[in-house]
């Protein structure tokens, strides 16, 4: 019975890093709409290699103060040109969600 224990919690432990090596490949780059607020309507940003932030559209509600990004753990950081932190969000799904720190309005991004 400890040899068929070993060979399951061993099977379950390479799943479990499998996973985690899948999800660390995960790449938060490309376009993205941004949404601020509950009612605003989304802009376009484009999280680039190297943590810069380009948008498109109208993004005055919060979009266009985004300057740079950054991942901290599970966590994305969207930060000022002047690398102030402008909004932290964490990951659900398949999208981004979080607050604003300035005045804590919701912040969403998604695909």
């Amino acid at each position: 019975m400890n040899k068929f224990h070993s060979i399951v919690l061993g099977g379950a432990l390479a799943f479990s890093l499998i996973g985690l090596a899948h999800a660390a490949d995960a790449t938060v780059t490309g376009a993205w709409k941004l949404t601020v607020g509950t009612a605003d309507t989304p802009c376009t940003v484009t999280l680039a290699d190297g943590g810069d932030v380009t948008n498109t559209g109208d993004c005055a509600n919060g979009g266009s103060s985004v300057g740079h990004w950054k991942t901290v753990g599970t966590r994305l950081q969207l930060l000022s040109k002047n690398d102030e932190l402008v909004a932290y969000l964490q990951p659900k799904g398949d999208t981004y969600a979080g607050k604003r720190v300035a005045d804590g309005r919701t912040v969403e991004l998604a695909r």
